[in-house]
């Protein structure tokens, strides 16, 4: 028995690795390491005041600080039992938007892209390609001015507070991002195009999940219909190679992100993402993990679209920028969140004084582990043997990158 190791996945979000275990020539294991540090977030927010927890949150990444945020509020306002207006959750999205927006063209021009030209990084790629290197920049920092706006500021912002936002945006801003999402669309609607032409790697989950609305909602969806509280049927479980927990759907390997959202929710996109997921809804049902990417891309479009559509929605009609009043009292709460990676979930119980007595975070990449290393294991399978060591191990850092992981965000803490 021998084993082949990744030391660790490059062009991905955080430190992890890969162990392939090759038996009589044969594949026979494959181990996703996560083996960044334990974060401890859960612990860190016990018996903090509910008011500086979404603050706290933010820290845990700087790609999907956003999403964190929000989940975080969302859980704490149900615990309170507190509804906002239609333009605070209308600004909300407006910010997952935008960090969708960033995350997504980081994530394919400057990781993916490389792979699809045969470049060992974004920089070399830029040689050659170098228009596509800025179309992908200049996506990406539109994403991060919407970020700066809603989130206060482009890294762990401070600006999502329960019953609304410390500042509220402009009509100058507004009007900025509905002119420039309006001007991007034709950029990001190319870059279907691009990354529709990847091969098919990894395996096909046996479930996918997400959340009942697009970027948010109160509850899980299932491709077997099922509409359900994470709890309920999803089972965490701990590894010894991992700092990572691995779950299962039902028993089952699942998985979150672009390519679930895009076949469980196409009827909420927006009509030119809407049209594109019909072009390629042929492809997207193969399954493959790769399609992520694809799926990424459609979203690329829909984020733009949808981002026009807030903005004009809010200018035509206006907001007051005044919070609602939250009186602390014990309860318990779930925010549901789709992160740029898949579903994001942060569960609170606070107690009567409005301190922090219970927290989870589960977040996409922990959901993603365990339909990781099955895409690992059959694309080892399918090519140990048959290409270099070279090729061998390149395909399966792709497949890796399909997930566009974030390993930060999965690691949290384990009671033993």
């Amino acid at each position: 028995m021998v084993s082949i190791e990744i030391e660790a996945f490059t062009r991905v979000e955080g430190n992890g690795g890969a162990e392939i275990i090759i038996e009589n020539g044969e594949v026979k294991d494959v181990k996703v390491k996560i083996f960044e540090g334990p974060r401890f977030f859960e612990l860190l927010t016990l018996g903090r005041h509910y008011w500086d927890v979404p603050d706290l949150e933010a820290r845990i990444c700087a790609i999907c600080y956003l999403s964190h945020s929000v989940a975080s509020v969302l859980g704490i306002e149900r615990a309170f039992g507190v509804e906002v207006p239609e333009e605070i959750m209308l600004l909300r999205e407006l910010g997952l938007l935008g960090e969708l927006i960033e995350s997504h063209a980081l994530h394919l021009y400057l990781l993916v892209a490389p792979d699809l030209f045969g470049y060992a990084d974004a920089i070399r790629m830029a040689s050659k390609h170098g228009e596509i290197v800025k179309e992908g920049l200049t996506i990406k920092a539109f994403g991060n001015y919407i970020r700066e706006v809603i989130g206060g500021r482009e890294i762990h912002g401070i600006n999502v507070k329960p019953g609304g936002f410390g500042r509220y945006p402009t009509i100058e801003e507004l009007e900025r991002m509905e002119m420039q999402s309006e001007a991007l669309l034709k950029l990001a609607r190319r870059a279907v195009g691009i990354f529709a032409n990847q091969e098919y790697l990894g395996a096909k989950a046996e479930h996918y999940v997400a959340v009942n609305g697009y970027l948010y909602g109160d509850e899980l969806i299932a491709d077997d219909g099922e509409h359900f509280d994470y709890f309920k049927c999803i089972e965490e479980k701990t590894l010894p190679y991992s700092f990572a927990k691995q779950s299962r759907y039902k028993g089952e390997v699942f998985m979150v992100g672009a390519l679930p959202r895009v076949i469980l929710k196409y009827e909420m996109l927006t009509p030119m993402a809407r049209h594109l997921y019909e072009e390629y809804k042929e492809k997207l049902a193969q399954g493959y993990v790769s399609l992520n990417n694809l799926a990424q891309a459609i979203e690329l479009v829909y984020a733009l679209e949808r981002t026009k559509e807030i903005a004009r929605a809010l200018l035509d009609k206006g907001f007051e920028g005044e919070n609602v009043p939250i009186e602390p009292k014990e309860g318990e709460g779930i925010g549901y969140v789709e992160a740029p990676r898949g579903v994001l979930v942060h569960h609170y119980r606070i107690d009567e004084k409005g301190n922090i007595a219970y927290s989870n975070i589960i977040t996409p990449t922990a959901f993603n582990h365990a339909i990781m290393e099955l895409s690992l294991y059959e694309e080892a399978k399918k090519r140990y043997g048959s290409s270099d060591e070279m090729t061998f191990l390149q395909k399966l850092e792709e497949t890796v990158r399909a997930f566009d992981p974030c390993i930060s965000c999965s690691v949290h803490v384990v009671r033993l």
